[in-house]
């Protein structure tokens, strides 16, 4: 079976894969910051030296958009990296709702691997064997077979998804060793370097120091600070520090919860990338290098703090400066000239509702969407005589009907749902219910375009919905989050620096998808069979 799945894989590269010979390019580095919304760039104040030096020398796209519901890390890196919808790769969320089994469970889980580079890891066992198309790094491996590929993130979905199935190797983080794991999924032997290249020794400085708060951005511009409404493993003010970490939610591991909370875990993440990249002598000859970085401590501090919070301003002003510090590196190493840079991110965020500008906003809780849920049960049970819970599962993202015990009592499934869906767009924070037949089709009208291609048969609810704009629904009592195919959630950022790329903006709608079949046509890869375009034709 195995053997069968190999070829069906090497049949995809093939197909991916007609290329032209490569320009001389040593290095393509793809960074995926972790819900970076566009506004982020287009504010200089955010990140004044990325404005200054990099913009101006990029081909800067402005409505880049990820074009699919379930904006989520998962959905979103493994579509960066393939130029496929979550519908095609097969990664449609972090955790899918599995409707063989009715258990939900991570979408990258893979219990047959054994962890490398740690021992006795504790993490979750993952790989990226459901990934179902080659990623940027597969592609360029298979068209020049001396190439190699690594990814690295604080995420293992963000390093896997991005680095695909043929990879060198990705990394990931662990918070216990506070260094970089990986798997046997890889046949590459683990790097010797690696295990001592640990993030407590690497962040000494930092740790010691704590997360102090240094941007020159306006107060006045950003939310309220150390509001009740932020929460996470932090308490919510300036300065953060290991022993500022809250024993309510960290009470092992803290110096690797502190990297992973603070902007010193990218830091980290960005400090492995160049050890890799002189470790492992990437971008050192004339078969180009892929070097996919995912940086994920932004969504962490984003989720906890908001988007328009002190912790996210200070975290860009940072971020600004580790990406100069990366990019002088790569000047200093592979050479001017000699490599391209692209920068985007897996997805955006939901505006704290509490500050939002956008109508309506509200946050709606765990207990009120599930007594909301329970109503609507009990009112589907009286309406069609039955004794029994109809819902299996429900969630932000769509509801699950028992079609089993449906069936078992001659209901009609199909007034059944019409009537579920009615039921739910009734619920005021509700935009909108869907079940397939209304979604797979041609029909352009939003969000129709963004369910299809976060369609796969195997995972979701049956019924997916869609929150009225600026609501967060099953959520928390802080705090922020993303998932919906609303801008705020798809509108991120995507530059391209580097060798071949002559500076432009362009203000047209473009999409995520894109990305992949643009970074292989500057390596002079094209005829890839992707759901995107090149941008720079």
């Amino acid at each position: 079976m195995k053997s069968i799945i190999y070829v069906v894989f090497a049949t995809l590269l093939l197909s991916c894969g007609n290329s032209t010979k490569p320009k001389t390019q040593k290095l393509l580095v793809l960074i995926s910051v972790d819900q970076m919304g566009a506004s982020y760039l287009e504010d200089p104040t955010f990140m004044p030296i990325t404005h200054k030096s990099l913009l101006s020398k990029s081909a800067v796209f402005t409505q880049m958009h990820h074009y699919h519901a379930r904006t989520t890390t998962a959905a979103g890196h493994a579509t960066l990296a393939t130029g496929c919808y979550p519908s095609t790769h097969g990664i449609v969320d972090n955790n899918v709702y599995v409707r063989a089994s009715g258990i939900t469970e991570y979408s990258i889980l893979d219990t047959a691997i054994q962890f490398v580079g740690v021992e006795n890891c504790k993490l979750k066992k993952v790989s990226a064997a459901r990934l179902q198309r080659p990623t940027l790094g597969d592609i360029v491996k298979s068209t020049i077979p001396k190439s190699k590929s690594y990814s690295v993130a604080l995420k293992d979905r963000s390093s896997i998804l991005m680095g695909g199935k043929n990879a060198n190797r990705a990394f990931w983080f662990d918070a216990e060793s506070t260094r970089m794991v990986s798997s046997d999924y890889y046949h590459e032997p683990f790097p010797e370097w690696a295990r001592s290249f640990t993030g407590d020794s690497v962040e000494r400085e930092s740790i010691t120091t704590g997360w102090i708060y240094h941007t020159p951005y306006a107060k006045a511009k950003l939310d309220r600070d150390s509001v009740s409404y932020e929460c996470g493993k932090f308490l919510p003010w300036f300065p953060h520090t290991v022993a500022s970490l809250d024993s309510q939610y960290v009470s092992s591991d803290r110096v690797g919860n502190f990297l992973w909370n603070t902007p010193f875990g990218d830091h980290y993440v960005l400090a492995f990338a160049k050890q890799l990249i002189a470790k492992e002598a990437l971008g050192q000859d004339e078969h180009c290098d892929v070097l996919t970085v995912g940086l994920s401590a932004a969504d962490v501090i984003g989720h906890q703090f908001g988007p328009n919070s002190r912790e996210i301003a200070d975290y860009y002003y940072r971020l600004d400066t580790y990406i100069d510090d990366f990019r002088t590196y790569l000047d200093a190493t592979v050479g001017t000239g000699n490599y391209t840079i692209a920068i985007t991110a897996d997805h955006g965020v939901v505006p704290m509702p509490e500050f939002s500008e956008i109508p309506n906003a509200e946050r709606i809780e765990h207990k009120q969407f599930d007594d909301d849920m329970q109503h609507i049960d009990k009112e589907l049970q009286t309406h069609f005589e039955l004794s029994q819970p109809t819902l299996l599962a429900s969630s932000y993202s769509g509801v699950e009907p028992n079609f089993a015990y449906l069936k078992l009592h001659t209901i009609d499934t199909t007034s059944y749902v019409t009537l579920l869906k009615e039921k739910l767009r009734a619920l005021p924070y509700i935009a909108g219910a869907y079940s397939p037949s209304d979604y797979l089709n041609s029909d352009k009208s939003f969000p129709l375009p963004h369910l299809r291609n976060s369609y796969d048969p195997r995972y979701g609810y049956f019924i997916q919905t869609i929150p009225q704009k600026g609501n967060l629904v099953d959520m928390r009592s802080c705090g922020t989050t993303h998932g919906t195919p609303y801008d705020y959630d798809t509108h991120v950022p995507f530059i391209i620096y580097g060798q071949g790329v002559s500076a432009m903006q362009s203000d047209s709608t473009v999409f995520t998808v894109d990305i992949a079949p643009t970074l292989l046509q500057i390596l002079g890869i094209d005829e890839v069979t992707m759901d995107g375009v090149n941008l720079l034709k």
